[in-house]
């Protein structure tokens, strides 16, 4: 039996065998992580949408949270768009419409500058004007958007009308203000903004495929093992069968 399992050949098999079986599994852990990832997102999100909208400044004096980390909070602030500051966000779709998203630059009495994404509008439509004076605004916390690999990329210098994502830093080159370290999503706005302006998509709070193909890739490390036993069963069995030599 040894001899069988010892040969070339066989210990091909088990190196290959064990190979696969490591990869599938590190996979279906890392889908389980996924998973698990995906859930707490969700919950996150719905526990921070759920909470009363808080000021700019309870937002920032949150314990342990980095702009990034502030994602999804509403935050409810006063103060006026900033004329000739708006920009547009390019290249996007919603609702299985092309289109572009209007960011307004609203500053606060402190002189601090929140940008705001006011909504989507299909290309077909005219971009509609921010509202004038004092304005309310209700919105969704965001972090700065980065690219990603593949995605266009905005100039590094130089004013922007058009961006191709909302890049706090970059934006805030040319903005005449400390700008906060996030931007918003509105949800609301007093005086109203443009009718003709979409709300932006809620997060999809989905869980997705996750678990299904952690259980697809335990089972086919399973169905490798199995493989693997059907195999060596066969080759012991026709070891046994070749007659011994007088």
């Amino acid at each position: 039996m040894l001899r069988v399992l010892g040969s070339p050949k066989m210990i091909g098999l088990h190196a290959f065998t064990i190979l696969l079986v490591v990869v599938m599994v590190n996979l279906g852990f890392w889908q389980l992580r996924r998973h698990d990832e995906r859930v707490t997102f969700n919950e996150s999100v719905r526990a921070r949408s759920q909470e009363a909208p808080r000021s700019v400044d309870a937002l920032l004096a949150l314990p342990d949270r980095s702009p990034a980390d502030l994602e999804w909070y509403l935050v409810n602030v006063t103060g006026r768009y900033l004329v000739g500051e708006d920009l547009l966000a390019v290249n996007l779709s919603q609702d299985g419409r092309a289109g572009v998203d209007p960011i307004g630059a609203l500053q606060l009495d402190d002189g601090r500058i929140l940008l705001v994404n006011r909504g989507f509008i299909p290309l077909t439509q005219a971009v509609p004007s921010a509202p004038t004076g004092t304005v309310n605004v209700l919105g969704r916390v965001r972090a700065t958007q980065e690219r990603r690999r593949g995605e266009l990329s905005d100039p590094v210098s130089g004013e922007l009308r058009e961006v191709q994502r909302i890049d706090v830093p970059r934006i805030a080159q040319q903005l005449p203000g400390p700008v906060l370290p996030f931007y918003v999503d509105l949800l609301s706005s007093d005086p109203p903004d443009s009718p003709t302006l979409s709300r932006i998509a809620e997060p999809t709070l989905t869980i997705g495929p996750h678990l299904s193909y952690t259980v697809q890739w335990f089972v086919f490390s399973a169905c490798a093992v199995a493989a693997w036993g059907f195999i060596v069963r066969r080759a012991l069995a026709a070891a046994h069968q070749v007659p011994t030599p007088t």
